[in-house]
């Protein structure tokens, strides 16, 4: 069985995404800006969406930058709510 290495910055990529969505998703519950939570939150989402299809080979990383795409969806939808509430 042939296992798959990723190199280095495709890792980089993938820890950068999950600490964007963890950043903006605390950004979001801690500042009372909600514009600029969701500004955030839509930045993590597209680095996110960038490193999944870069690290579509290996499943850790994979999951470390779904991991990232889903505490910036958590930030949009805080987000959202200060907004509107």
């Amino acid at each position: 069985m042939q296992q798959h290495t990723t190199s280095t910055p495709t890792k980089i990529a993938c820890f950068v995404s999950m600490f964007a969505g963890i950043f903006a998703a605390v950004y979001a519950f801690v500042a009372r800006n909600p514009t600029t939570a969701l500004v955030l939150g839509i930045a993590a989402i597209v680095v996110g969406g960038l490193s999944v299809i870069k690290a579509h080979k290996n499943i850790d990383d994979t999951q470390v930058a779904t991991a990232g795409i889903f505490m910036a969806v958590v930030a949009c939808a805080v987000a959202l709510w200060q907004m509107y509430n």
